[in-house]
């Protein structure tokens, strides 16, 4: 039951961001629309930017659940774009009512754990210090934020495909040169 309550709030929450700005819509306007009251939304969430994180998540995590591997990470970053392009409304609007750090860090926190993931599996037979592969970890997840980031700031053109290929022409191999780097 709590998860349905959640997506209906996210519903409404979405619904709400076709007519207005996140920064206008308040936690009673959410409850109007969805038919719950207050205290069913503080059940669930502290305020209307906690919800938009659940939401993030939740989009997110439809992507990453399977992990990110050196055999899908073109894929699962394809169909994460296409995701985010699907909900370009929500993007756009939680884009423009948070700062661009606030969208930086909580990108972050998404990417970072799959990102670990995969940079763990390139490194697997390699002997590297834990602190190495942080920091190789670290350098891909601001490189993969920074590319999402700077297309929301751009109005997420529909023609990122091009770029985003790319990308992948320059990163393919990357990975393993990087951490070669570090191999004591």
């Amino acid at each position: 039951m709590s998860l349905l309550t959640e997506k209906a709030l996210a519903a409404s929450l979405k619904k709400l961001l076709e007519k207005k700005t996140l920064n206008k819509i308040t936690v009673k306007d959410i409850t109007d629309d969805c038919g719950v009251n207050r205290q069913t939304f503080y059940y669930h969430f502290h305020d209307v930017y906690d919800l938009v994180e659940w939401i993030f998540t939740q989009e997110a995590n439809k992507y990453i659940s399977d992990g990110l591997s050196t055999k899908n990470w073109r894929d699962v970053v394809s169909d994460l774009m296409e995701g985010l392009l699907s909900e370009k409304a929500f993007v756009m609007n939680a884009y423009y009512s948070l700062n661009r750090r606030q969208l930086e860090e909580f990108l972050q926190n998404l990417a970072r754990p799959a990102v670990r993931e995969l940079v763990w599996e390139v490194a697997a037979d390699m002997t590297i210090e834990a602190e190495d592969l942080e920091f190789v970890v670290d350098i891909a997840t601001f490189s993969l934020v920074g590319i999402m980031t700077e297309w929301v700031a751009g109005g997420m053109n529909t023609e990122y495909k091009d770029k985003l290929d790319k990308v992948f022409l320059l990163l393919d191999g990357t990975l393993e040169h990087a951490l070669n780097k570090f191999v004591k």
